[in-house]
């Protein structure tokens, strides 16, 4: 019998349509994929011999259980040259993708009833998760005439004492925004935790994307290499 609350989660409609895509492909239907957020080119070859380089030497067994050491540091790196931010390879944690990283953090974060305010529209998964975990997902609707992007005027009118983090996700699933750096600072100045997808982060074509760890250490940043790279799979 599946539980009251796994009933209540609404169905991820995307992969319904990948599903559906896939299945008309096995068919021989030339299918262009339109469904879910990947790069369209392969993985690179230095990535997938790098891989097989692994496995070949036994690289294949429980890690540390923050993730290798030698990743979480690579990652600090990264983030240094990138953004010019510091922090130590003990405050990183290597998931097997950022959902299983979201449940965790709230998880951890929220209690029965806390608030976490997100963009309306958002990443179809982030009130699931939100929700399973006991938690409420408050919605700020965002405009086209202002680029999509969220008022720091409107979420200060939703905070109250039981909202634990305003979510950000710059770039945007899926309108595509990029948060400005006045925009940022004004949120990071905001007195909840921030929790910052910054999974699109290296797919920008037009100015500069910017980490919410610029502007406060008060946050939980989500990143990754799957789409950059190409490794969803």
């Amino acid at each position: 019998m599946v539980s009251e609350r796994t009933q209540e989660i609404k169905p991820f409609i995307v992969m319904d349509v990948l599903e559906k895509a896939h299945s008309m492909a096995r068919a021989g239907v030339d299918v262009v994929h339109l469904e879910v957020g990947e790069p369209d080119f392969d993985t690179p070859a230095c990535i997938k011999a790098a891989a097989i380089q692994a496995l070949e030497a036994g690289h294949t067994h429980y890690t540390h259980s923050l993730g290798l050491i030698e990743l979480r540091e690579a990652i600090c790196r990264h983030y240094k040259a990138r953004y010019n931010v510091s922090f130590e390879p003990d405050q990183v944690v290597v998931t097997s993708g950022t959902s299983p990283a979201m449940f965790m953090l709230f998880a951890a974060l929220l209690e029965q009833g806390d608030k976490v305010i997100i963009s309306d529209p958002h990443y179809a998964c982030y009130p699931n998760f939100i929700k399973f975990v006991g938690g409420e997902a408050v919605t700020i609707p965002v405009y086209e005439d202002d680029g999509f992007q969220y008022r720091p005027e409107a979420i200060k009118e939703k905070l109250d004492k039981r909202t634990r983090a305003v979510f950000i996700n710059s770039p945007s699933n899926p309108t595509g925004t990029l948060l400005s750096d006045e925009r940022m600072r004004a949120i990071a100045d905001l007195s909840p935790y921030i929790i910052s997808d910054e999974i699109y982060h290296g797919l920008v074509y037009e100015g500069r994307e910017h980490s919410i760890l610029e502007y406060t250490d008060r946050a939980f940043v989500l990143n990754g290499i799957s789409k950059a790279y190409a490794i969803t799979g």
